[in-house]
């Protein structure tokens, strides 16, 4: 089957975990994570994709480079991977800040469920607290939590399709079914933790189920779009263009492993060796398997 169809079933079936990561949930009247599972799981995708940056896709993109043709500066290739850096720096830290969008949303969800601790705060002699039979006097924080917590949802979701894309993109980038398999694997991994993410700032923002569904699965289609970018990149752009694409894609996955994934999973200290011990086997093992693989491409060449 051509390297292309590979991608497509791959894409698949990303698509297909994502889309039941969060709407299972969502038809569930409860259910519970396992948060310690999910958590060595988030580990062992950052060690992926810092072993997949450092350890494949950099060396990629500069040979990338040295293949153009003309003199070019030895240290264009490593300012193109810090500029993708920057990029998903500025959409998730800056532009955006979801991890910021999710305390406020939490904050705003606990003063609209007790407004009359916000009044009791604000309450003088003049103005008495409500009593225990009377209705609990509205607040501008509790009139706005709801559209404020939808408002930064929306956001949020613009954050993470972002973030997708251009993890996606490497899929359409990818020059082998070895290499396609990896990053397929690894973003399983970490897709999930995202997916769940944003159900649940969805479901605090009060917005009716038919609305979440509809965003959640615009949030989806960001997968395929993202696939089809790198694919067309590498078909129809010239060499250069591939190559930054390469550098983007390395600065935004070493971003996701060693400044999102990493110090997130390490805010909490609980099982901290058994989380360290998930990441460094997400950097030995992809480490293994793109060594064997490039040398069974190195004796392919060969004869």
């Amino acid at each position: 089957m051509p390297l292309n169809a590979w991608k497509i079933v791959f894409q698949i079936m990303l698509t297909s975990i994502n889309v039941v990561c969060w709407l299972l949930p969502l038809r569930a009247k409860n259910f519970s994570e396992n948060k310690l599972l999910l958590s060595l799981a988030n580990a062992f995708s950052g060690g992926v994709f810092l072993s997949l940056a450092f350890g494949h896709l950099i060396p990629e993109c500069i040979h990338g480079f040295s293949e153009l043709p003309g003199d070019r500066n030895e240290t264009i290739p490593y300012m193109a991977i810090l500029f993708g850096y920057l990029v998903i720096f500025f959409m998730e830290k800056v532009a955006f800040d979801h991890h910021g969008l999710l305390n406020d949303m939490e904050t705003e969800q606990k003063s609209a469920k007790s407004p009359s601790a916000a009044v009791d705060e604000h309450s003088t002699p003049e103005n008495t607290p409500p009593t225990p039979n009377s209705p609990p006097l509205p607040t501008p924080e509790s009139a706005t939590a709801n559209s404020h917590s939808s408002r930064s949802a929306v956001i949020l979701l613009g954050a993470l399709a972002c973030h997708s894309i251009l993890e996606m993109a490497a899929l359409g980038l990818a020059d082998s079914f070895a290499d396609s398999a990896l990053l397929s694997l690894s973003i399983a991994l970490h897709q999930p933790a995202e997916s769940i993410a944003l159900l649940v700032a969805f479901l605090k923002s009060g917005m009716p189920k038919p609305e979440i569904v509809k965003f959640l699965s615009a949030f989806s289609v960001m997968g395929p779009i993202g696939v089809c970018l790198g694919m067309a990149v590498k078909q129809v752009a010239p060499p250069i263009v591939d190559a930054l694409m390469l550098a983007t894609v390395a600065g935004t996955f070493i971003y996701v492993g060693a400044t999102e994934v990493i110090p997130e999973e390490w805010e909490d200290q609980e099982h901290k060796w058994v989380k360290f011990g998930a990441l460094l086997f997400g950097i030995t093992s992809i480490f293994i398997i793109t060594q064997y693989t490039a040398g069974l491409e190195g004796a392919a060449l060969a004869n």
